[in-house]
C-alpha cells in the first residue's frame, strides 16, 4: 500500500474517532461500535481495503503497548483514598466473575473440540473483562472515584489472570506436566515483583522530576513507563500491573511523598505544615493528564478498529457458537451483583454492563497459534466473535445505563 494511502487511512480512522467520540458524549451510543463496525468494512469482510495478515509484524506490540498504556492512564485517576475503598470490591468482584466465566466457556468449547485441556486454556482466556474496553469507557462517565477504581482494579487484575493461567495450559500440554505449586508461586511472583518495581521507580521517577527535568518532557514519562515494563518481565513479574501500580504513585505523588517522609522522620512531629503539602505541586499535572488521555485515545481508537478487521462473519458456525458464548458471559455478569450490594441501583447496573473483552484473549489466541496448540481456524474465529460479540453487547448495556442516568437526571433537576 502506497505511503499516502497509509496516511489518508490514519487520518481517516482518528476523525472518525473523534465523530465516534462525540456521539457517546451527546447520545451514549459507545464509540467502540462505530469503531469496529469501521474495522469491519475496511477489511477483509467488505472492501478488503486492509488485510490482518499485513499487521502481522506489527499487531503484537501494539496490542502490548495498548495494553500497559491504558492501564498506566486509567491509574491516574485512583487516589489512594478510594483505591483504599475499592481494593477489597474490585478483588472480589474480579475473581468471583473470572471464575464463573471461565467455567462457563470452558465448559461451552468443550462441547465444540472435546479436548478439555484446549477448553480450559481457552475459558481463561475468554475469563476476564478488557482493560481496553473498561478504562476508556469509564473514563468518559461520570462515575464515584471509589467505583472507577473498583472497575479499574478488577479488569487490571483478570487480564493478568486470564493471561498467567491460559499460559499455565498451553505450556501444560507442551510439556505435559505442571504442578500447581508452581503456579501458584507464579502468581504471586508476577504480582509481588510487580509492586515492588513499579513503587520504587514510582519514587525514582517523583525524586528524577523533580530534580533534573521538571514536569515539561511528557514523553520521558511514557519512556519510564516501559522502561517499568521491560524490568518488571524481565525479572519475571507482570509489566502491566507494574505499570498501573507506576501511575497510582505518580498521580499520588505528593500524598506518597509526605508519608515517606514520615517513615524516614517518625519522631519528628510536623515534617510539612498544611500550608506547605497545599503549595507542594504534584508530579502529574492537569495539562500532562490531558495529553496522556490523547494517547490513550489514539491506542484505543486503533484498536477497536483492528478487532474489526479480525472479525470472521462468513464462518455461520464461529458466529454461532460465539454468539452463545458471549450471550453466556453477559448473563453470567449479572450474577456479580450477589457481591454488589452496597452499591447504589444505578452503579450496580454499570457494574453488571461491563464484561466485554479484548487484548488478552486476542494476544493468547496468536501464542496457542504460534507454539501449534491451536490449529483449527474455527476456533481463532470463534475467540475473535467471542471478543467482538462481547464488546458490543456490553456497548449496548451502557447505552442503556447512560439513557437510566439522564432519566433519572432529568426527574431530579
Amino acid at each position: 500500500m502506497k505511503v499516502e494511502n497509509i496516511l489518508l487511512i490514519v487520518s481517516l480512522i482518528i476523525l472518525f474517532g473523534y465523530i465516534a467520540e462525540w456521539i457517546f458524549e451527546k447520545r451514549g451510543i459507545p464509540d467502540t461500535l462505530f469503531l469496529i463496525i469501521l474495522g469491519f468494512l475496511l477489511g477483509p469482510n467488505v472492501l478488503n481495503y486492509i488485510k490482518p495478515e499485513s499487521l502481522g509484524d506489527i499487531a503484537p506490540l501494539f496490542t502490548t503497548f495498548t495494553l500497559l498504556f491504558l492501564l498506566f492512564n486509567g491509574a491516574l485517576s485512583i487516589d489512594l483514598k478510594s483505591l483504599a475503598q475499592g481494593i477489597g470490591s474490585g478483588f472480589s468482584i474480579g475473581i468471583f466473575s473470572f471464575l464463573l466465566s471461565s467455567i462457563a466457556v470452558s465448559g461451552l468449547f468443550f462441547l465444540v473440540t472435546w479436548d478439555i485441556m484446549n477448553a480450559l486454556m481457552l475459558g481463561f482466556a475468554l475469563g476476564g473483562v478488557s482493560s481496553a474496553f473498561i478504562i476508556p469507557i469509564i473514563g468518559q462517565l461520570k462515575i464515584k472515584k471509589k467505583l472507577y477504581s473498583v472497575l479499574t482494579l478488577e479488569s487490571a487484575l483478570t487480564d493478568v489472570i486470564s493471561i498467567v493461567f491460559a499460559i499455565t495450559m498451553i505450556e501444560l500440554q507442551i510439556m505435559k506436566a505442571i504442578e500447581i505449586k508452581s503456579v501458584l508461586s507464579q502468581v504471586a511472583a508476577l504480582f509481588s515483583i510487580a509492586g515492588i518495581i513499579a513503587v520504587l521507580a514510582g519514587y525514582l521517577w517523583i525524586f528524577f522530576e523533580k530534580k533534573a527535568i521538571g514536569d515539561k518532557n511528557y514523553f520521558m514519562t511514557i519512556a519510564h513507563v516501559m522502561l517499568v515494563y521491560f524490568l518488571t518481565e524481565y525479572l519475571g513479574g507482570n509489566g502491566a500491573i507494574a505499570a498501573l501500580i507506576f501511575g497510582i504513585v505518580l498521580t499520588n505523588s505528593k500524598t506518597l511523598v509526605f508519608i515517606g517522609k514520615k517513615i524516614m522522620h517518625p519522631r519528628k512531629k510536623t515534617l510539612m505544615t498544611p500550608e506547605e503539602r497545599k503549595e507542594q505541586k504534584a508530579i502529574v499535572s492537569k495539562r500532562e493528564k490531558m495529553f496522556y488521555r490523547e494517547i490513550a485515545f489514539f491506542l484505543k481508537t486503533f484498536f477497536f478498529v483492528y478487532i474489526g478487521l479480525l472479525l470472521n462473519v462468513r464462518n455461520l458456525k464461529a458466529v454461532l457458537l460465539g454468539t452463545a458464548i458471549a450471550l453466556s458471559i453477559m448473563l453470567l455478569r449479572s450474577l456479580v451483583s450477589c457481591l454488589t450490594k452496597g452499591y447504589e441501583k444505578i452503579e450496580r447496573v454499570l457494574i453488571n454492563s461491563l464484561f466485554a473483552r479484548g487484548i488478552a484473549p486476542a494476544a493468547i489466541i496468536l501464542t496457542a497459534v504460534e507454539k501449534g496448540v491451536i490449529k483449527d481456524q474455527i476456533i481463532i474465529d470463534i475467540v475473535y466473535f467471542v471478543i467482538t460479540a462481547t464488546i458490543i453487547l456490553s456497548s449496548v448495556k451502557v447505552f442503556i445505563y447512560k439513557t437510566r442516568i439522564k432519566k433519572i437526571d432529568s426527574e431530579t433537576s
